[in-house]
């Protein structure tokens, strides 16, 4: 199969989803939406959402035109994005749509765009190292391109005779990158160099069939989303299969597209569902702690959610969004491809009254029905049905919120 068959396969049609809206300028208030709601103990509050970067930047700018069927975008808009990142006040967004990266500086109240046409084919995802240096996944170009803390373009890396790379995680000196054209994952050096692979293409336990988002944890296991098997896979450093999280179904603890993966800071893992249009949470060990999101029009709602991504480096810009009882700990943006909400953000965090209130409460059973089930996603039961028989066996969902 030839990359741009793989390519087309990975993005899932995007580019034929990009929304008909204009501009969409900041969301209006809303009432404090918490996830899960009370009288559960939050773990996230709903802060807003936007498609372009005017609320964030001081240049006007005119509705979007529609004319004889072709769309003349506003430089800042976000018309299809997928992977999202965030750094001292700076949001990094990769658009397949407009085949770019924003660049939305909420201190300089500025937008860019990361590197030019020449450096950049068509970014799909962005990691920051701790030092600043960033390294955009490029599948059009079949190389990572590297930007240091400047957003100055250093060089690119890979091999596009071998690789497409759809994802990267830095490991120590080294990187963790998905192939889409070799369905595996790779070990990198800093500068491109192929050290050793992880798992193969197959359909037996811990094997890959389209490997697209990837994360390692705070100690060193490696969690990869397969979006055409529907799991994700669970490795430690040296490459050997560990365990599942989830299986492919239609219910709780269970995925259909999953995609983007990220670990808040408690420990806990977070992986997009694109089909279910849900955000579901779970324990490292893999038992399903939370699961929020819907699709809808309204502001929280989600379309497609494909990039997440924490960072607790932004609080304050997004301060005047967040409930006055609740403490964030970090930011979690959500990118989506579809509907008007591009961009999605949250406050990760608790409240010291919610948390009051349910020391005073009996513990909740093990049969009660969680009460973030969103309406679009099927089966209402709170225990998943068997998994395929080729699968491993899926965890058993349980009730505690999130990070507790």
């Amino acid at each position: 199969m030839n990359m741009r068959k793989l390519v087309l396969l990975f993005l899932g049609s995007v580019l034929l989803l990009l929304t008909g809206a204009g501009c969409q300028t900041s969301q209006p208030k809303v009432q404090t939406i918490f996830y899960p709601p009370l009288p559960d103990i939050p773990r996230l509050q709903f802060l807003t959402s936007f498609s372009s970067s005017t609320p964030w930047t001081a240049r006007r700018t005119s509705f979007t035109e529609f004319i004889v069927g072709q769309e003349t975008t506003e430089e800042g808009e976000i018309t299809s994005p997928y992977g999202v990142a965030a750094r001292n006040g700076k949001i990094y967004i990769c658009d397949l749509g407009r085949r770019m990266v924003h660049v939305i500086d909420l201190a300089a109240k500025t937008r860019t765009r990361l590197g030019n046409a020449d450096q950049l084919g068509l970014p799909v995802n962005i990691t920051i190292a701790a030092d600043g240096t960033k390294y955009v996944c490029d599948t059009d170009l079949g190389r990572v391109a590297v930007f240091d803390a400047q957003d100055r373009f250093v060089k690119p890396i890979g091999d596009p005779q071998r690789c497409v790379p759809a994802d990267l995680a830095i490991d120590g000196d080294t990187l963790l990158v998905c192939n889409l054209l070799a369905a595996q994952v790779e070990v990198w050096s800093r500068d491109g160099k192929l050290l050793r692979t992880i798992s193969k293409k197959g359909k037996a336990p811990g094997e890959f069939q389209l490997p697209t988002n990837i994360e390692i944890s705070s100690g060193g296991e490696i969690f990869v989303s397969d979006t055409i098997s529907s799991i994700v896979n669970v490795y430690d450093r040296q490459g050997r299969y560990l365990r599942s999280i989830g299986a492919p179904g239609d219910r709780p603890g269970y995925h259909a597209r999953p995609k983007g993966l990220a670990f808040d800071p408690r420990g806990d893992l977070f992986v997009a569902d694109a089909q279910w249009e849900v955000i579901q949470v779970f324990a490292p060990a893999g038992n399903l702690l939370l699961f929020f999101g819907e699709a809808s029009p309204e502001p929280q709602g989600l379309g497609l959610p494909a990039g997440i991504a924490f960072d607790s480096t932004s609080l304050e810009f997004f301060r005047p969004y967040v409930a006055k009882d609740f403490e964030p700990e970090a930011l979690l943006f959500v990118a989506n491809q579809h509907g008007k909400n591009k961009i999605v953000v949250y406050a990760f965090g608790n409240t010291k009254k919610a948390a009051a209130a349910a020391a005073t409460r009996p513990a909740r059973t093990a049969s009660a029905r969680p009460s973030t089930q969103p309406a679009t996603m099927p089966g209402a039961d709170l225990q998943p049905a068997a998994p395929p028989s080729t699968q491993p066996a899926a965890p058993q969902p349980v009730t505690r919120p999130a990070g507790q």
